[in-house]
């Protein structure tokens, strides 16, 4: 599968917010078992007597009868606070990928902007693939963008925006990711953004982003030649201190290993060395 060098950093990020969401679920489903028995037994105690050796008792210093449902908020908040983070690290990915290609590959033609950062690069995609991408994984980046500000405006309700790309696009979102290989663990376009947010759906919505960034990044690196992978690999090479004197075969078998681990491609030998020779010629004119 071709990709860039920005895919793994992002999706490691990704993962590490999930496994953050599920270790939030697994540390509030135990402790909400201890703090209902608190609450059912002990009712006015307060905190600091429940946890005195707890440092952090004293900042909190609710009676134990409100400490289920403090315990609750706490996971809402949690993982709406994961969803926005993990939609910020998409949305940097964008912007991020295209300034990697655009250091490759000069932009040609009228500059495109969008106030939309996944459709400013749909549509840049487009244009350096010469056809249209797969849009509903663009789609689905918008509507997680929508979802980011709905919780971190502290809407009420969605905004007549969000609810207006809900209409349009709910249904077919639906029917795009009901293919049975991606875990949506519950995820329903039309209803998500007025269902209250649980680990399953933050489950869902981490899936889907992280695949949705996979595919996008394949799309970006299939739009780059061998020639600007290898032109990429060589500079980076170049740039490090031990590396400005290599023979050219030292630098044609680094230069594939880069092109393997960063690019996602697999390329014979021959290729690799005559595309390295092509830029080093480039750069000493």
């Amino acid at each position: 599968m071709r990709k860039t060098p920005l895919a793994a950093r992002f999706t490691k990020q990704l993962i590490r917010v999930n496994d953050q969401i599920c270790f939030a679920a697994l540390q509030q489903w135990d402790s909400a078992k201890r703090l209902e028995t608190f609450a059912k037994d002990h009712p006015e105690i307060f905190s600091t007597e429940i946890f005195d050796n707890n440092p952090y008792a004293k900042a909190i210093h609710r009676r134990a009868q409100e400490l289920p449902a403090l315990s609750r908020d706490a996971q809402i908040v949690a993982l709406q606070t994961g969803v926005v983070a993990s939609v910020e690290h998409v949305l940097a990915y964008i912007q991020d990928v295209q300034d990697l290609r655009q250091d490759l590959v000069a932009e040609k033609g009228e500059t495109i902007r969008e106030d939309a950062d996944e459709e400013q690069l749909r549509r840049k995609i487009e244009r350096w693939q010469s056809k249209p991408p797969a849009i509903n994984y663009f789609r689905t980046l918008g509507y997680f963008r929508y979802l980011r500000n709905h919780y971190a405006h502290v809407n009420d309700k969605p905004t007549h925006a969000f609810e207006t790309y809900v209409r349009s696009y709910g249904t077919p979102l639906n029917s795009f990711w009901d293919n049975g290989v991606t875990g949506l663990h519950g995820v329903e376009f039309k209803s998500l953004p007025t269902t209250d947010l649980t680990p399953e759906l933050g489950f869902g919505i981490m899936n889907l982003l992280r695949v949705c960034l996979r595919q996008i990044d394949e799309m970006v690196a299939e739009s780059l030649s061998l020639s600007d992978t290898v032109r990429w690999a060589v500079m980076q090479i170049r740039l490090e201190r031990n590396n400005q004197d290599l023979t050219r075969p030292r630098l044609v078998s680094k230069v594939t290993t880069r092109v393997k681990m960063d690019w996602g491609l697999e390329c014979d030998a021959f290729q690799i060395e005559d595309a390295v020779e092509k830029v080093l010629t480039d750069l000493e004119t």
